[in-house]
């Protein structure tokens, strides 16, 4: 039963389509956030395709605040103006008529809908987070090369309006925001357990209630998800979202890891890359809170919070590095006795024999085959066979040294490599494998032992050996076990 709820909720969220309670809860709630008078007159001007800079100006003039504002980005380091801009007139034509009125909706929707109030549901935290959201967003589009900023900088402004309508239509939405622990995967699962969707299917509601184009609403709509966003403008706003929770989040490490691997999924981008984009949020924030009079922290703190997030990075690229340096340990490891494969031995056999040839030390080979396996596994099940291998493996580990490389060289065959080693130790360690092997019962199961003996032979490139390849020394080695095999097993022999 539990399952189906889950399935019948993602259904929902999937869908945008509001659960008929939630809905008759918001459409009957009186306190929801009212559009402002000048956003209204902005959004009807953004319908009239005759529009001008003129018409823009004359509204955005009503309100001296507004004015204040757009002034200011105008003459703001974003837009690099050689002179100072100093009538709207002149803001208006530089910003353009989209960039211009994508800034009166910010400014205007910052200001109608920012509350003091913080008894339950934290306000001053939520647009923390916008703020940061919108600037990281920013920052993200330009690295992609987008050219609708503006629409980038609003869209994830308002990305978690539908927090604020859902404060306002349930009175315990601010304990449910609390117990997420400033976690946001966690809060969505929240909404999701409690009403059956999430804050961006609220916010798409409410903003088409609003009537803001549908691009803008689109993307809050999809602000949750990072597969299978492929608009630009959408694109940034989910990244931007991901990017604040490394400053939000108190687990920064794990914020920073799956924004990290977001960002390289959903834009290619290297880890030198998303540093980039981290440290030009943080350079840009105090300007962006300044103009909105939105309170994120001075810059000595936002500062600390970006070298907090890079740590976390700094500790997830050290992670990977040594899951990878795992990953290649294991590839060359025989995964039933964790000795060396075939192919690792290859690799290192080359590398020591011309290291060996060039520095005039011996180097030497020893080939190892448990007598009659066969009949091992005949007589007491493969199973039986695997624990025998295992149990050589460790009498072989035991008799050789911590400098030698251990080789499982394929089915019952072992192989010992033994650097700057000549004859007389190779001898000793030979003969010691073969009685360390043969001289104790191996133990196959509760109570049941058996014994097992090894044929071993070995050979030595010197100074002296006709031997003239990696190959060759191998060669030699084998041909030698099998004297010793032929001769009656249990034995060590030694190359010709």
């Amino acid at each position: 039963m539990v399952q189906e709820n889950q399935e019948e909720q993602k259904v929902v969220v999937e869908s945008g389509v509001l659960p008929e309670k939630l809905l008759q809860a918001l459409q009957t709630c009186r306190s929801l956030p009212s559009v402002p008078s000048v956003v209204m007159e902005v959004l009807d001007l953004s319908q009239d395709p005759d529009i001008g800079t003129a018409k823009i100006a004359k509204v955005i003039a009503r309100d001296p605040a507004l004015v204040a504002k757009i002034l200011k980005v105008a003459n703001s380091a974003w837009y690099g103006v050689r002179r100072e801009v100093t009538t709207l007139n002149q803001a208006v034509n530089l910003l353009g008529i989209n960039g211009t009125m994508s800034l009166a909706l910010s400014f205007s929707l910052v200001r109608g809908l920012q509350k003091n109030d913080t008894a339950t549901f934290d306000h001053q935290a939520y647009w923390r987070r916008s703020v940061i959201s919108a600037t990281a967003s920013l920052s993200v589009g330009k690295f992609m090369k987008a050219y609708n900023n503006d629409e980038i900088f609003l869209a994830s402004l308002l990305q978690d309006i539908g927090m604020l309508v859902l404060n306002e239509a349930d009175r315990n939405y601010g304990k449910l925001v609390a117990s997420a622990n400033r976690d946001h995967n966690r809060l969505v699962q929240l909404e999701c357990e409690e009403f059956g969707t999430d804050h961006a299917c609220v916010g798409r509601w409410f903003l088409g209630k609003w009537g803001l184009p549908d691009v803008l609403i689109s993307s809050v709509a999809s602000s949750h998800g990072t597969d299978g966003v492929d608009d630009p403008l959408a694109k940034a706003v989910a990244i931007g979202g991901r990017i604040a929770e490394i400053w939000s989040n108190p687990v920064t490490a794990a914020a920073a890891a799956s924004t990290s691997e977001a960002v390289r999924k959903m834009l290619g981008a290297p880890p030198e890359q998303f540093d980039l984009i981290l440290s030009k949020t943080a350079a840009d924030l105090p300007e962006v809170t300044g103009n909105l009079d939105i309170h994120v922290g001075d810059e000595s703190f936002i500062n600390g919070l970006l070298d907090q997030a890079r740590e976390a990075l700094a500790e997830l690229n050290i992670r990977a590095m040594q899951e990878a340096r795992q990953f290649a340990n294991q590839a060359q490891r025989d995964s039933l006795t964790s000795l060396y494969n075939r192919t690792q031995l290859n690799t290192v056999l080359g590398v020591q024999f011309d290291l060996c040839r060039k520095m005039a030390q011996p180097l030497t080979v020893i080939f190892i085959d448990i007598d009659k396996f066969k009949s091992i596994n005949d007589t007491y099940g493969h199973h039986a066979g695997d624990v025998v291998l295992i149990s050589v493996a460790s009498k072989i580990q035991s008799a050789t040294r911590d400098s030698d490389t251990l080789v499982r060289f394929g089915g019952d065959e072992f192989v010992v490599l033994l650097t700057n080693t000549g004859e007389d130790i190779a001898a000793k360690i030979a003969e010691r494998i073969r009685s360390f092997v043969g001289d104790q019962p191996h133990r196959i199961g509760e109570g049941h032992h058996i014994n097992v003996t090894v044929s071993v032979g070995w050979a030595t490139l010197s100074a002296q050996s006709p031997i003239l390849s990696a190959k060759e020394l191998l060669e030699a080695a084998d041909r030698s076990l099998y004297v010793a095999k032929t001769n009656g097993r249990n034995q060590v022999a030694k190359a010709g």
